[in-house]
């Protein structure tokens, strides 16, 4: 049997939108997705079919590989219209103006959070729709692979020590057993005395609320490159409390000197993608 292309983004957009970009397990909601066939399994036809798909949370993507929902308990969910309504206006909350607090700063409608050698390591989209997409690309010094995830949808995980994400998608966190980390926490703020509080500062006196702040945890083991909403350490440099708008990049550290290894698997497997058309296939040279 032939193995299973990788999914098209076309497919991608498809079975997320019809959930309503979120998990469609009652109470769940979970924006960050993965894909389940199950309309046949892959292990009796390799396909992507949307037809006999569904787009699920890692959580209950791994309960349904293990039986826990069946054939017409998934068709049922693809098809709950209602449902997947639900599911979208509670995500309203990305559609807000974004404040990423990283590092001891605000970076306000600064939608490429950290890069790191050209590499966005955390970084935000918006759709069609204005709802704000999470990409996260971790570096590390082990030449294993971490995680990736490309406008919400799971594309890599690796081993993790620990991975927590729970419904509606506020929190996002994952460990490794070398020690890199990344902790990221979505928290709604409706007024400027609310950030004022939190952040025990005045520098949002210019800024429209109501707005989402993510706060954001990272450490890349064995590197001098460790940042949560308040300290960084980059080296020898520190910067706190100061506020930048509408920028380029927030946390932007170019030619660290650093040989990154992670993902080398996850790279050869997708240096060849699918296109529309069946007999043509696009090469990532670049990819990274």
């Amino acid at each position: 049997m032939s193995e299973r292309k990788p999914i098209p983004k076309s497919v991608k957009k498809v079975l997320r939108s019809e959930v309503g970009f979120g998990c469609p397990v009652k109470g769940c909601g979970n924006p960050y997705l993965e894909y389940h066939h199950f309309d046949p399994p892959v292990s009796v036809k390799p396909h992507n079919e949307p037809e006999g798909m569904i787009a699920l949370c890692a959580q209950h993507h791994k309960k349904a590989d293990g039986g826990a929902y069946t054939i017409e308990q998934l068709h049922a969910l693809k098809k709950d219209k209602a449902n997947a309504k639900l599911v979208r206006g509670n995500l309203d909350w990305l559609r807000k103006d974004l404040l990423a607090v990283v590092g001891g700063n605000f970076y306000y409608e600064t939608p490429r959070i950290i890069t790191i050698d050209n590499i966005d390591l955390v970084s935000l989209v918006r759709d069609e729709d204005g709802y704000l997409r999470l990409n996260v690309n971790m570096l590390s010094l082990e030449p294993d692979e971490r995680i990736i995830i490309e406008e919400n949808s799971w594309e890599n995980i690796g081993s993790p020590l620990d991975l927590r994400s729970p419904p509606q998608g506020k929190e996002l966190e994952i460990s490794y057993h070398n020690g890199d980390y990344l902790y990221l926490r979505f928290i709604e703020l409706q007024s400027f005395e609310q950030a004022q509080q939190r952040y025990e500062t005045d520098v949002f006196k210019d800024i429209t609320f109501p707005i989402t702040a993510v706060e954001v945890n990272m450490t890349i083991a064995g590197t001098r490159i460790e940042l949560t909403p308040i300290s960084s350490q980059l080296g020898g440099i520190k910067m706190t409390g100061c506020l930048s708008s509408h920028c380029g990049g927030g946390v932007v550290i170019q030619n660290s000197g650093i040989q990154w290894k992670q993902n080398p698997v996850w790279k050869r497997k997708t240096l060849v993608e699918e296109t529309e058309h069946p007999n043509v296939v696009k090469v990532n040279f670049g990819r990274r």
